[in-house]
């Protein structure tokens, strides 16, 4: 066996630390050790241990093998996320590392189990450009645009994530840390598998949809561009065009009127009505509290509508707390994850294309939790198989009983 080149290693490491857009002292405090030991690591002073490679590997978003000697050539998708990174926090730019990484996993789980990839569709609307964005009625006309387009009307949309899934996007939850100049959001088109959105892990839950909702007008309407980041408190023109599509789509004016009719109230005087609204919408406390002010419906009362805890607010309500209530918490993989990417991951192992270490380390999970989630599938449709054999048998049975034995 070659005994390792360090020295080469190491320069490797300094290349993909240059493409990932970090210093040392930001990829040293993310695997916690010195700036000095990486400085070393990339001179080829010092031998990496096997746990500081892998975790550097996930850092820059690279594959050990890739390390170790295999070439790897830097795709224009993966060039253009990686660009302009100066402005965003350390937690974002190891985020987006973590981003290429599962996207090139799942460009290999559509190679591994011969699945096509998906057709690519012609955008539906045209791309504004910044004398559009500039008019106050642009996202407006846009949110209503969307909703009659897709045949939505004006009613609550109850999952958006899968809505956006079925017109052929990737939606991924990636960790971009919770510094304030920390990606909130960012959408970018994938010249194989289309348009890819991905949100903040630690921030999203605050209100998942809208957020969404956000970085899809950028999809509709800015697919010309190569990405597009969002951060929180974005006061640019397309800043402020994706916060009011995202409040118009989610809460049309004329779904709002209908359901404060409903309410029978013309403008609200209690945090209570707001909680009652959020639920209806499907949207947090604060943004619906914030479509509220757009449109004027707030009476002008001595209620402080800002000091309130939504969460204890709703228990005494009578609602069941929602997840997001909760903070921080962990994810599922069908929520940080597109449902293709599982699916195809499933089949990967089923047809022995990979091994199921492998799956299990593309979708974040262990060995065992992905052998009882196989398992389980199974066993679904096992029972499933089961219950149709049965319902047959009991409509034979039925057919039986009809035919008396006069009638023979």
């Amino acid at each position: 066996m070659t005994p390792m080149n360090y020295d080469i290693l190491g320069q490797r490491l300094r290349v993909a630390r240059e493409r990932a857009g970090m210093t040392q002292t930001e990829a040293a405090q993310f695997i916690d050790v010195t700036s000095a030991a990486l400085n070393q690591y990339e001179s080829g002073k010092r031998r990496v241990d096997a746990l500081s490679l892998e975790r550097l590997a996930r850092l820059y978003g690279v594959s050990l093998r890739s390390l170790f000697g295999e070439e790897v050539v830097q795709t224009d998708w993966e060039e253009a996320l990686r660009l302009g990174s100066e402005t965003i926090s350390t937690s974002s730019k190891a985020g987006i590392g973590r981003l290429i990484e599962k996207v090139y996993a799942l460009e290999k789980l559509y190679r591994e189990t011969d699945t096509p990839f998906p057709e690519s569709k012609h955008p539906p609307f045209a791309p504004l450009d910044n004398s559009r964005l500039k008019d106050a009625q642009t996202a407006l006309f846009a949110a209503q645009k969307a909703r009659s387009h897709y045949n939505l009307g004006i009613a609550p949309l109850n999952n958006l994530q899968s809505f956006l899934e079925a017109q052929g996007l990737l939606v991924f939850t990636i960790p971009f840390g919770k510094e304030e100049n920390a990606i909130a959001g960012l959408f970018f088109p994938h010249p194989k598998l289309g348009h890819i959105i991905a949100l903040n892990q630690d921030k999203a839950n605050t209100c998942r949809s809208f957020r969404l909702a956000q970085v899809w007008a950028y999809s509709l309407y800015q697919h010309d561009q190569e990405k597009i980041i969002y951060q929180h408190g974005d006061r640019t023109l397309l800043g402020t065009f994706a916060d009011k599509f995202a409040s118009n789509f989610l809460i049309p004016s004329e779904a709002l009127q209908e359901r404060l009719q409903s309410l029978k109230v013309k403008t609200v005087s209690h945090p209570a009505e707001v909680v009652h609204l959020s639920r209806y919408f499907g949207v947090s406390y604060e943004m619906m509290l914030y479509r509220l002010e757009q449109e004027n419906r707030i009476a002008k009362s001595q209620e402080n509508f800002s000091n309130v805890q939504p969460a204890v607010l709703e228990r005494h309500l009578g609602y069941t707390p929602s997840t997001d209530q909760f903070g921080k918490r962990f994810l599922s993989i069908e929520e940080r994850l597109p449902r293709i990417f599982i699916e195809l991951a499933y089949r990967a192992v089923e047809e022995d294309k990979l091994s199921l270490r492998r799956v299990a380390e593309m979708l974040g999970i262990s060995d065992i939790e992905l052998e009882e989630r196989l398992y389980f599938e199974d066993t679904e449709e096992f029972q499933e198989e089961l219950l149709d054999s049965v319902k047959q048998s009991d409509e034979l049975y039925q057919v039986s009983d009809l035919i008396s034995p006069a009638s023979i």
